[in-house]
């Protein structure tokens, strides 16, 4: 009966991957919109020019911050306890922030809501545990990829249909759409979707399935080398990612909303189509292969970004540098997914996305540390950062059984 019940889930992956490639777009959406138009946020709450940098620093580390203690318990809580509640616990939550944030009157308000993020993160991994459950081994590169889509579609949508929301019903009204999207995603997700049985470990203490999901990774080097490579790499992202739209305002002073939402949604449809082709890409030539040559892309498009003085040669950049980084993701979660053991799967996915966290905490306030510095300083960094798969996959000895594309 256990044996039928699987074959009928399995049956179903494609429809799994779209459920949750439609749950992270809209997650992604609403996040890039809430990023892409803080700085007109903070204005209209009448915060100082000169203040806005740090603001901004404050409000993308904070609740990075917050979730740090709570990254690594959300997979092991999901395998513990169940791996639905703990995704649509995260589409509950994004409602009521980004309502807060639409009925917040000063940044302090704003600041505390924008701190629950650190209670919404850890879905991702969840989702590709419970995808990896339910699709073939030879079809999940390609799943991951489909999933790995719905960020980068969000980013594409979210910008450009932000400009026309903050055009039409200011950013508050944007607010407020996001906020009931998150709850229509979170009723969706408790009625459609179906937990399927998986393997469990013996013991399922909380942490005894943490130590078992962080020994996993560090005994495997593939694994810890791309979470490092991961790491630094999010960290140099996330230096200029809230300050981008400050820059595209400097280049396109007469219409900063527009301009913002076109090359915010370039940089994200670039990424929507990368993402499921960089899967392709793996199973065909190799992780390390592509791997390699987006590190070198990433780094070149970072460079030309910083160098720029127009907005068309610094939305190519960010377009180039988008679809480059859309790859180490991909690579991680297919990697990842395919070489952890079954049962300790959730566990071990569920820490997919810290390296993230840590971009998070630690990026933002190095971009505004080297905002005074000018656009070549601060996208330099970025731009070294950048290279971090390359150095890592250079000094991994030749490929082991675990560690096969």
């Amino acid at each position: 009966m256990q044996a039928t019940t699987q074959r009928g889930t399995a049956a179903g992956w494609a429809a799994i991957a779209v459920l949750f490639a439609a749950t992270t777009c809209v997650e992604s959406m609403s996040w890039t919109q809430l990023s892409a138009y803080t700085p007109l946020y903070l204005r209209e709450l009448h915060v100082p020019a000169a203040q806005v940098p740090g603001w901004i620093a404050a409000m993308s580390s904070l609740g990075w911050i917050l979730a740090l203690p709570l990254a690594p318990f959300w997979g092991v809580l999901a395998d513990r306890y169940s791996r639905k509640l703990i995704i649509v616990r995260s589409a509950a939550l994004e409602a009521v922030v980004f309502g807060g944030w639409a009925l917040a009157t000063t940044p302090v308000v704003a600041l505390v809501f924008r701190s629950l993020n650190g209670f919404i993160l850890g879905n991702t991994g969840v989702m590709l545990a419970v995808q990896a459950s339910t699709t073939p081994r030879q079809r999940l590169a390609l799943a991951v990829g489909i999933v790995g889509a719905g960020s980068p579609a969000g980013r594409a949508l979210g910008p450009i249909l932000g400009a026309a929301l903050v055009h039409s019903v200011d950013v508050r009204g944007m607010l407020i759409v996001d906020s009931a999207l998150s709850v229509l995603m979170a009723v969706l997700l408790t009625v459609f979707m179906r937990e399927a049985e998986h393997e469990r470990p013996a013991d399922l203490r909380v942490l005894s399935l943490l130590r078992g999901a962080l020994e996993e990774i560090a005994g495997k080097p593939l694994l810890w080398r791309l979470f490092l490579a991961t790491a630094i790499t999010q960290v140099g992202l996330w230096t200029v990612l809230p300050y981008v739209p400050i820059y595209i305002g400097r280049l396109a002073p007469s219409d900063a909303v527009t301009a913002v939402g076109v090359v915010l949604s370039a940089v994200g449809l670039g990424q929507a189509i990368a993402s499921p082709l960089w899967g392709l890409a793996m199973q065909r030539a190799g992780y390390r292969w592509v791997l390699n040559a987006t590190s070198i892309g990433g780094a070149a498009a970072l460079t030309a970004v910083a160098l720029s003085h127009s907005l068309p040669l610094f939305a190519v950049g960010l377009v180039a540098n988008g679809i480059f980084a859309a790859a180490i993701l991909t690579a991680s979660m297919a990697v990842m997914a395919a070489t952890v053991s079954a049962e300790r799967r959730g566990a071990v996915l569920g820490q997919i996305l810290f390296p993230f966290y840590l971009g998070g905490v630690f990026g933002p306030p190095l971009g505004a540390l080297a905002f005074g510095a000018g656009q070549t300083f601060v996208f330099g960094i970025a731009a070294v950062f950048s290279l971090a798969p390359l150095a890592v996959l250079l000094t991994l000895r030749p490929a082991r059984p675990a560690a096969a594309a």
